[in-house]
């Protein structure tokens, strides 16, 4: 343990008083292990970092028997992430990402919520369903100095029968005891929006933005109201698809510069102030729908909505541009071992992703510079960069562990041919 860098331990002590002694002796060492690499395949591996008398069995106590709150893990991991990144002077607007990844297991067997989903990706060999276990995690999505895009992953929820991903994100949003004088924006991808996520962060005072499907129907206000009779609700209504040929006057137009597939393109946006019938059953949910068209490239638009109206078009267009960034932490933490867990009971695999969470927010704060830590450079001629999670993470493995002698002083099979000749 002590070969962490000190700026480590104090972020990882931060969750003491959440812990018994013991307990948070065990954790630390877990810690360890994850960021070092030896409890990938094997968390009982973190133990080679304890002393000679800890007994090994207490890390497997840890996710099964000590008690500990996901719920205060997951919050204090959220308060040190936003103290570190903006030291205490929090921005008016704060974003989180919220997105479901698969881990495959396919000879598990009497484990927790271990069932068939859906192949996203074609795999060769493979068969169209895998086995294995889903998992919904959230990140805060923060801007770098050089104005790109980074998030760390700070919570994360099992995925059960019976319950769906869009209502899941809204559990997971008021465990994190986020400050109330910020607005806070979930960015989610187009299977998750639905009402009953608008809904859920509606009573918590937030918003979400995300992308509807091209089929969507939405309403305009009404211009005029009859005479007698009930008054109208909702005005015309048009399919998401159609309102720029249909209502080019209603529609406000700008152009924009964003980075599309790795390059630079002139975009234009069109949005406009519609109605969204069906959100709540006593009062119409207003919106803002804005459509990006990216001239030049054979991408479909983006159609996307936010019931946060002071939110500009161009910054939602923006904070959508950087939702691609859970992707690369789901490729990073299961890189980390989100997979590699072989544990059986429902409660260790409810545990192990928020452990993860932890060492991939250490990680990703390392990498964008949010925690200084003088390490080593590899200096590879076949990669470039160094300041990714997988290179940080090979960066702190060389600075914590002796250098490994590449010379040999003596070959016993060369003396003994000597020897025979």
């Amino acid at each position: 343990m002590e070969s962490l860098p000190p700026a480590l331990l104090d972020f990882i002590s931060m969750f003491r008083p959440l812990l018994r002694a013991e307990v948070f002796d065990s954790f630390t060492y877990l810690l360890c292990g994850l960021l070092i690499g030896e409890a990938k395949h094997g968390t009982v591996r973190a133990s080679v970092f304890a002393p000679p008398e800890y007994q090994p069995q207490r890390l497997s106590d840890l996710f099964r028997c000590h008690k500990l709150s996901r719920q205060a893990l997951m919050a204090q991991l959220t308060q040190g992430v936003l103290t570190t990144l903006y030291a205490g002077e929090l921005p008016t607007r704060l974003f989180w990402l919220a997105d479901s990844p698969l881990t495959e297991k396919p000879f598990a067997r009497r484990v927790a919520s271990v069932g068939l989903f859906h192949r996203a990706k074609r795999v060769i060999g493979r068969a169209k369903h895998l086995q294995g276990q889903c998992y919904v995690f959230a990140a805060h999505l923060y801007q770098r100095a050089q104005k790109h895009w980074a998030s760390a992953l700070v919570g994360a929820l099992l995925y059960v029968q019976g319950r769906s991903i869009p209502r899941l994100v809204g559990e997971l949003a008021p465990q994190w005891r986020l400050p109330a004088e910020v607005r806070h924006v979930w960015v989610v991808d187009r299977g998750i929006l639905s009402r009953p996520l608008v809904q859920s962060l509606e009573r918590l005072d937030h918003y979400v933005l995300g992308r509807v499907r091209s089929n969507q129907v939405f309403y305009f206000a009404p211009r005029r109201q009859p005479r007698r009779g009930r008054r109208r609700s909702y005005g015309q209504k048009c399919r998401v698809d159609k309102l720029i040929k249909r209502f080019p006057k209603r529609l406000r137009q700008q152009t924009a510069i964003l980075k599309v597939r790795g390059k630079a393109h002139i975009v234009r946006i069109y949005d406009a102030e519609m109605l969204w019938r069906g959100g709540w059953h006593d009062r119409l949910c207003p919106v803002r729908l804005i459509i990006v068209l990216v001239p030049g490239l054979r991408l479909k638009p983006w159609y996307l909505l936010t019931p946060d109206l002071e939110l500009t078009p161009l910054e939602a267009v923006q904070a959508y541009g950087g939702r691609q960034q859970i992707e690369v932490n789901f490729d990073e933490i299961k890189e980390l071992g989100l997979g590699q867990y072989q544990g059986r009971s429902g409660e260790g695999v409810r545990r192990w992703p928020v452990f993860l969470c932890i060492a991939h927010a250490l990680l990703k704060l390392l990498a964008t510079q949010a925690l200084h830590i003088e390490l080593p450079s590899l200096n590879w001629s076949w990669y470039k960069q160094e300041n990714t999670v997988g290179q940080v993470r090979r960066r702190l493995i060389e600075a914590c562990r002796p250098r490994i002698s590449r010379t040999k002083a003596s070959d016993p099979t060369a003396e003994k041919m000597k020897k025979a000749a």
